[in-house]
């Protein structure tokens, strides 16, 4: 009896000391892993890239029909040009997604919240491009999508600086202000000729550079 009592004993005794080296080994494991999300890779090199590009290349296309140098679907030139931007983004915004599948540290704070954001910017550009385009339909308002270049600028200069806050990346921050400070200049010369090459430029500027440097930083595809 006083065997069993004295097991009884000894596993009282024992069972908090193992249970608060478990709970220390937890905690210290738990702290890494916060670390490490907290100064992993962002994974969105290549949305700022694609979005960069994309933005870029419907300014200097809107410009060029506002020139006369090109034309494909005659009056209807803008309301194409900016439809065919919606499909293209939704599209491309798909595919990007599933590429970062195979890539470490998704579960990183950091990288979910840059998906959180840029995910939440597509929409809100989305928004604005198609309520351009459906003004134009029923006003015959060919002005109606210079609300796109300073919305897109502001909605992106936003996610630079949501996300540089939250993943810790500060430098892009600096992206981000210059992408609002462009977003104040276009919106107030949103009617100038040559707007839109400004536009194409500051989008350039201000996600193609950023991306390119996020994709070279970028961990390598997970095993």
């Amino acid at each position: 009896m006083k065997y069993f009592v004295f097991q009884s004993s000894l596993g009282a005794q024992v069972k908090p000391k193992m249970s608060q080296e478990n709970l220390i080994e937890d905690l210290a494991y738990v702290r890494a892993l916060a670390e490490e999300g907290k100064h992993a890779p962002l994974l969105g090199g290549a949305f700022l890239v694609f979005w960069g590009a994309l933005n870029t290349a419907a300014y200097l296309a809107h410009w060029a029909i506002g020139a006369d140098f090109i034309s494909f679907a005659g009056d209807a030139d803008y309301a194409a040009l900016w439809a065919l931007y919606g499909v293209t983004a939704g599209v491309g915004s798909f595919v990007l997604s599933a590429r970062l599948n195979d890539k470490p540290g998704t579960s990183a704070i950091g990288v979910r919240a840059e998906r959180a954001i840029w995910a939440a910017t597509a929409i809100g550009i989305g928004a604005i491009a198609v309520g351009a385009i459906i003004r134009m339909a029923i006003e015959r308002d060919f002005l109606a999508p210079n609300t796109i270049p300073p919305a897109a600028l502001a909605f992106c200069g936003a996610a630079l600086i949501a996300t540089a806050a939250l993943s810790g990346q500060k430098w892009l921050g600096g992206f981000g202000v210059v992408s609002m400070l462009a977003a104040l200049a276009v919106g107030a010369f949103a009617n100038a000729p040559g707007i839109y090459l400004c536009s194409a430029a500051f989008s350039a500027a201000t996600l193609i550079v950023p991306g390119l440097v996020l994709l070279r930083r970028e961990p390598a595809q997970a095993a």
